[in-house]
């Protein structure tokens, strides 16, 4: 099989791109989620059958009667799948996908990037800002009490008692003001666990890369800044340590938070980086990079090459990578502007 072949692609009926999506598993299957930028619109695919799906939204702000989903995070819940996002001109809300309804309203302000973070055996979705400083993460198991929704304002004391007081998704919210997101992919900022501790790495606010501990509430590690400014960040573990991934310009670096020094950075072929991903697929650290020209590329972390040739089947700028395995064998799933969602055979 060639090192770069094309497995499989496609798109939801009448819609002409996906401009972000996350994986969850549902039932033991793969599934890809994402948005359709389509008012009130989700989809799913499950790329095994080759199956799309498309749900409709509730509106999640009174006040402005449209979704507005160019960032997309999913995760599930008691076997549900829960979705959260916005855009531009939409803040961060949270759905149930299936039955569409509202599980968090529309927060003010717009969203740049959304992500499911994964730390341990809790997950978050991680919100960013691009333009401002500060990211976010929200938990999607607590929605907002219904009678939010129905009655008006949550902080309006005249209001009549409902019944037991009810968790809110406002106690567990996290916010992060030294963090600073510079793009609109949902690499903006990566999640994860450094040494069993929840970290979020992302730009700091006044310059450099940070590794935010989330328990503690101050930084673990601070690099500096590279010659081309990183905007895009994963984590990989590489040779049984957490280093940082981090990609912008034409450039890709590792980060050792240990020594807070950069390796030395390699030069991604294409154009300009518009996202990242990183993971392991048989035991080797990889990272994948998507450009703005459709340029997608595969490195070796560990021997620090690429692997194989630069994938060409996207027509224009890549808007979202993940590594997966589906049915035992590792793919890569991307979507880029006006061209349908590719699923890749891994490099060998």
């Amino acid at each position: 099989m060639s090192t770069h072949s094309l497995l499989i692609s496609g798109l939801p009926p009448n819609c002409h791109e996906i401009v972000d999506f996350d994986l969850v598993t549902l039932d033991g299957r793969l599934i890809v989620v994402g948005s359709p930028r389509k008012d009130r619109l989700a989809c799913t695919w499950d790329p095994a059958r080759d199956r799309w799906a498309t749900f409709e939204l509730d509106v999640p702000d009174e006040n402005f009667p449209l979704t507005d989903l160019t960032a997309v995070g999913a995760a599930t819940v008691d076997g549900r799948i829960v979705i959260g996002g916005g855009g531009e001109h939409q803040g961060f809300a949270m759905w149930d996908l299936a039955a569409g309804r509202v599980r968090l309203g529309a927060q003010e302000g717009g969203t740049a990037s959304t992500v499911r973070a994964d730390f341990g055996d809790r997950s978050r979705l991680l919100v960013g800002f691009a333009g401002t400083w500060g990211v976010e993460l929200w938990d999607p198991s607590v929605a907002e009490p219904q009678d939010w929704h129905d009655d008006g304002d949550p902080d309006d004391e005249d209001a009549p008692a409902t019944g037991p007081e009810q968790p809110s998704p406002y106690d567990s919210l996290v916010s992060i003001e030294d963090l600073a997101c510079q793009s609109r992919a949902s690499s903006a900022a990566a999640a994860g666990l450094w040494a069993g501790r929840p970290v979020v790495v992302a730009g700091g606010r006044h310059g450099g890369v940070l590794v935010w501990d989330v328990e503690a509430e101050r930084h673990l590690a601070a690099f500096g800044d590279l010659d081309e400014t990183p905007t895009e960040f994963a984590l990989a573990t590489v040779e049984g340590r957490t280093r940082v991934v981090a990609a912008g310009g034409q450039s890709l670096a590792l980060g050792d938070p240990a020594s807070n020094e950069w390796d030395e950075p390699l030069t991604v072929p294409g154009d300009e980086i518009s996202c990242l991903t990183a993971g392991s697929v048989r035991g080797r650290p990889c990272a994948v990079t998507g450009a703005r020209d459709g340029t997608v590329c595969v490195w070796d972390l560990a021997e620090r090459r690429l692997l194989g040739r630069p994938f060409q089947g996207h027509r224009g700028r890549v808007f979202g990578l993940r590594v997966a395995g589906l049915d035992s064998r590792p793919v890569i799933i991307s979507s880029a502007h006006c061209d349908p969602v590719h699923l890749w055979d891994f490099p060998s």
